[in-house]
C-alpha cells in the first residue's frame, strides 16, 4: 500500500495549527506540526516531507528563512508560505526563493487544498524527472525505492515481475530482511556512500547495492542476481575444504579447524582431545575386492564415525585411510571412552561384501606447551604405538611419555 504523503505545518497560532492538522488528516495527508522554525527544521531533519505549510512570521525566525533551511536539507520538498500581512514584494521574494505558492490569510479552504495538491503533485513530477533520469524503469535487473519511514514508493517492472508481494511486505519480505540496520545508517548519515547486502529468497541469492538518493530523499536498491555466482564459490570452496569421496573435513580445513582450536584452548585453560585411527590391513580391502569397494567402505565407515561423535567434535579424512576426531572440552578419559566406543562400532559393524573390519586408534590429550607439531606428532606416535601393539586397540600418548 502507498504511504501517505506527508504535510508539515508551521504555525505559531495553535487554533490556526490544529485546524489545519486535522483538515489534511481528513484528506487523506500524514501531518506534522511545529510551532516555531527550530521545531519544523528538526522535524525535516527526522523525516521527508512532500510539502511544508510555513507561517512567514514566526516567533524564531522569519518563514522565508525556514523555507530555505528545509529546501537545503530536502530540496524536493514544496513549500507554500501563509502570512496576514501581503505584500507584492514579499509574495515575489517568496517565490523567487523557491516557494511554490502565497496565500494571503485568511484563506479560502478550497484554494489551500487546491495549492497543496498541485504542491504534492509537482514534487511526486520531480521526484519521476530524477528516477527516469537515472533509467530504473528501463533497468533490467530490479530497483526499489523507499522512504524514510521504509515504506517501498516505487518498483520499477523488473521488481513488480521478481517480487509481486514487496509492494505490501515491505522490509519484511525476504529480499529486505536483514538490511534494516544498513538503511537506518544510510539515512542517518553513518553509513557513507553504497552499502551491499546478501539476500536469500527461496532459491535464489541477490545482491542489494543501497544507497541514499539525496536528491529526492530516499533510499534506492539496485538488486542483482548472483545465484550462479554464490554456487559457484560455494562449490570452489567445498573443494578446497572437504574430502571429495566422503564429505568430511580434508587435511587443510581440519588443520585450520584445528590451530583455532588449539589457541582457544590455550586461552581459557581448556581441556581438548585428538585422535587419529587407520584402518587395519586396509590394503588387503584394496587388492581382493578392489578400489570402488574400498571407497564404499571409507565412507560407510565415515557415516558410522558421525553417527557415534557429539556435534561439537570434528571428523577429518587426513589422507589415504587415515582419519581424525577433533573432541573439545574433553579430558584423557572421556576421549579414552570417546576413541574405545568408536573402535566397539566398527568392530562389530557388518561392511558389504567384508566380514569385519577393525581400526587402530592413537590419542593425544592437549597440555599447555603443545602446539599444532606437537599434538600432531604425539597423536601419530600414539597411533603407530597401537598398530606396533596388534592393532585394533586405543593407544593414549602423553607428552611426559616421550620424554623418558
Amino acid at each position: 500500500m502507498k504511504a501517505k504523503e506527508k504535510i508539515l505545518v508551521v504555525d505559531d497560532d495553535p487554533n490556526l495549527r490544529k485546524t489545519l492538522a486535522d483538515i489534511l488528516k481528513v484528506k487523506g495527508y500524514e501531518t506534522t506540526v511545529a510551532v516555531n522554525g527550530a521545531e519544523a527544521i528538526a522535524a525535516a531533519e527526522r523525516e521527508m516531507f512532500s510539502l511544508t505549510l510555513i507561517d512567514l512570521m514566526l516567533p524564531d525566525m522569519s518563514g522565508l528563512e525556514v523555507m530555505a533551511r528545509i529546501k537545503a536539507i530536502s530540496p524536493l520538498t514544496e513549500a507554500i508560505i501563509l502570512t496576514g500581512h501581503a505584500s507584492m514584494d514579499t509574495a515575489i521574494e517568496a517565490t523567487g526563493r523557491g516557494a511554490f505558492a502565497y496565500l494571503l490569510k485568511p484563506y479560502r479552504m478550497d484554494e489551500l487544498l487546491q495549492k497543496i495538491r498541485h504542491g504534492v503533485e509537482r514534487k511526486q513530477a520531480q521526484e519521476e524527472i530524477l528516477r527516469l533520469a537515472s533509467f530504473p524503469r528501463l533497468l533490467p535487473s530490479p530497483v526499489i525505492e523507499l522512504d524514510p519511514a521504509g515504506e517501498v514508493t516505487y518498483l520499477n517492472p523488473a521488481a513488480e515481475r521478481l517480487f509481486p508481494e514487496l509492494s505490501a511486505m515491505g522490509q519484511s519480505h525476504p529480499l529486505l530482511h536483514g538490511s534494516g540496520e544498513l538503511i537506518a545508517a544510510l539515512w542517518q548519515g553513518k553509513q557513507p556512500g553504497e552499502a551491499a547486502h546478501e539476500a536469500k529468497v527461496g532459491e535464489a541469492t541477490y545482491e542489494l547495492r543501497i544507497s541514499y538518493v539525496r536528491e529526492v530523499g530516499l533510499i534506492r536498491i539496485y538488486v542483482l542476481d548472483i545465484t550462479q555466482r554464490k554456487r559457484a564459490e560455494e562449490e570452489i570452496y567445498l573443494l578446497a575444504t572437504t574430502d571429495s569421496l566422503t564429505g568430511i573435513a580434508n587435511r587443510r580445513e581440519f588443520s585450520s579447524i584445528l590451530a583455532r582450536e588449539l589457541d582457544r584452548a590455550k586461552r581459557y585453560g581448556t581441556p581438548m582431545s585428538l585422535a587419529m585411527y587407520d584402518l587395519d590391513y586396509f590394503k588387503r580391502v584394496n587388492d581382493t575386492f578392489g578400489h570402488d569397494v574400498g571407497d564404499c567402505v571409507l565412507q560407510a565407515l565415515t557415516g558410522l564415525v558421525k553417527e557415534n561423535i557429539r556435534a561439537t567434535d570434528a571428523v577429518a579424512r587426513w589422507g589415504g585411510e587415515e582419519f581424525m576426531v577433533l573432541m573439545p572440552q574433553s579430558d584423557i578419559e572421556a576421549a579414552r571412552n570417546a576413541a574405545e566406543k568408536l573402535r566397539l562400532e566398527i568392530a562389530g559393524h557388518h561392511f558389504d561384501k567384508l566380514d569385519k573390519l577393525t581400526v587402530s586408534f592413537g590419542v593425544a590429550v592437549f597440555e599447555p606447551q603443545d602446539d599444532l607439531n606437537s599434538l600432531l606428532k604425539r597423536v601419530d606416535d600414539a597411533l603407530y604405538r597401537a598398530k606396533a601393539q596388534g592393532r585394533n586397540r586405543v593407544e593414549i600418548l602423553a607428552s611426559e611419555v616421550l620424554s623418558k
